[in-house]
């Protein structure tokens, strides 16, 4: 019997943990290079089971992705290209940085 494969997602804490240090950072940079990386992430905690991610963080994260989306857009000097979720998941499960 053949189950869908998931993608292999990083440990959620340990995301949360590298969202957190990535939106300090971006206080201080203002970098449109790293709100994509926030955004990314963010979008990543949607992807969670729901008992490994509640639902209203889940939720939560949505909003605060389109969010981020809005203020790469604004801040960024070229086009922002939204990537595919299965390219995010792989390279967040490569690096969280």
């Amino acid at each position: 019997m053949n189950t869908p494969r998931r993608p292999q997602l990083p440990d959620p804490t340990t995301l949360v943990a590298a969202l957190l240090t990535m939106m300090t950072r971006f206080s201080c940079l203002g970098c449109p290079r790293l709100a994509g990386r926030i955004r990314r992430n963010l979008a990543l905690l949607r992807h969670y089971p729901d008992d490994e991610m509640p639902p209203l963080l889940k939720d939560l994260a949505g909003r605060l992705e389109r969010e981020w989306a809005q203020l790469q857009q604004a801040i960024s000097d070229e086009p922002v290209h939204d990537d595919t979720i299965d390219k995010t998941i792989h390279a967040a499960s490569q690096s969280l940085h």
